[in-house]
C-alpha cells in the first residue's frame, strides 16, 4: 500500500467536495487553525482526519478537537485512519499543540478501538447538545 498522506489548504476545494457527502464547505481551508489531513492512493481521497486548534483561556495555550475520521468502506482496517491520525499527531506536536480530544458513541466498536490503539484514554464525559436552527430561519 504506498498511500500519500496531505495537508489540504487554500485551493484543495475539489478534494474536499470528493470527499463530502453533503454541499462541501470548502472555507475552512483558508482558516490555519484548520488541519484537514487527506490519506490519497494515486491521487484519489480514501481517507481523511478533520481537527481544529481551540484557543483556551487557560491551562495549555491550545487544544485539538479531533473532529472528523472518514476511511472509505474499500481501505478500512489497512492501518490508513492509523496512518492519519500519527500524522495528525507529528502536526500538532512540532506546533506545540500539548493536547487534543475526540468525542464518539460508546457503541462505535472501530472508533474506540481506533482512539485506544493511537493512545487515547477514555474519559467518562456528559455532553449537552444544543439546537440554534430554528433561531437562524
Amino acid at each position: 500500500m504506498t498511500l500519500e498522506i496531505r495537508r489540504l489548504g487554500p485551493g484543495d476545494d475539489e478534494l474536499v467536495a470528493k470527499l463530502a457527502t453533503r454541499e462541501p464547505r470548502t472555507a475552512l481551508l483558508d482558516d490555519p487553525r484548520t488541519l484537514f489531513l487527506v490519506a490519497l492512493d494515486g491521487g484519489a481521497p480514501v481517507g481523511f482526519v478533520l481537527a481544529y486548534e481551540l484557543p483556551r483561556r487557560h491551562g495549555h495555550a491550545v487544544t485539538l478537537c479531533i473532529y472528523e475520521v472518514d476511511v472509505d468502506a474499500a481501505w478500512q482496517r489497512r492501518g490508513v485512519a492509523t496512518r492519519l491520525l500519527r500524522e495528525l499527531e507529528g502536526i500538532a506536536r512540532r506546533a506545540g499543540i500539548a493536547e487534543a480530544f475526540v468525542l464518539t458513541d460508546p457503541d462505535n466498536v472501530a472508533a474506540m478501538e481506533l482512539y485506544r490503539s493511537v493512545g487515547g484514554v477514555p474519559q467518562a464525559v456528559v455532553e449537552w447538545d444544543f439546537d440554534y436552527a430554528e433561531d437562524l430561519a
